[in-house]
């Protein structure tokens, strides 16, 4: 074969460059929430173990100088785990909290952002919430997109879809003043992720 090279000329084939015209080839969901997430400004922590997650709990404790006296949760369950407040009331004002300890539906992975519904944060704006949340999920829970969350919200509450459905927007810490207002219902997010 190596004569007919050397007669003809014939050069060897170069793999073709990737086409501009094919769809670019995506991150997984969890690797593109992650990125999404802590490029916004949030702090993700991913936990292997339930030791783990009480331990990074106990690490944002001491990181902002709080004692889990100071941090609400409206979850009996999260309450007792965390050795948080619980708080039975569904609405008024928690800014006497440093920070809120919550649930969620769903970590929407295009973008980063976490989806809530009343289930938990009961009947709270975004903006009667403590600055910064700490949000307890399960690696489950991520999604590609609201759409596809949306999807599975109303599969999950087949009977009665959830009320006070919003995505929790991460506060950017390179804002500038004058886009301040926008940012009234951004929060410092902190993610115990769960893989167990």
């Amino acid at each position: 074969m190596g004569i007919w090279k050397y007669f003809f000329g014939k050069k060897s084939l170069k793999k073709p460059e990737k086409s501009p015209y094919l769809p670019k080839q995506e991150d997984p969901i969890d690797l593109s929430f992650a990125k999404n997430f802590t490029s916004s400004g949030g702090y993700f922590l991913y936990n292997d173990s339930l030791e783990l997650v009480l331990s990074n709990f106990n690490k944002i404790c001491l990181e902002n100088n709080w004692e889990p006296n100071q941090i609400v949760s409206l979850n009996q369950n999260l309450s007792d785990l965390f050795q948080t407040q619980f708080v039975v009331h569904s609405s008024g004002k928690l800014d006497q909290f440093k920070a809120a300890l919550i649930h969620c539906e769903y970590l929407i992975g295009n973008t980063g952002k976490i989806l809530l519904s009343k289930h938990q944060i009961n009947h709270f704006k975004l903006d009667e919430l403590p600055q910064t949340i700490i949000v307890s999920a399960k690696i489950k829970q991520l999604t590609r997109d609201v759409s596809q969350g949306m999807s599975l919200l109303k599969s999950k509450y087949v009977d009665t879809i959830p009320t006070n459905i919003t995505t929790l927007k991460i506060k950017s810490q390179t804002i500038k003043e004058k886009n301040q207002e926008a940012q009234t219902n951004a929060k410092n997010i902190y993610l115990l992720l769960e893989d167990f």
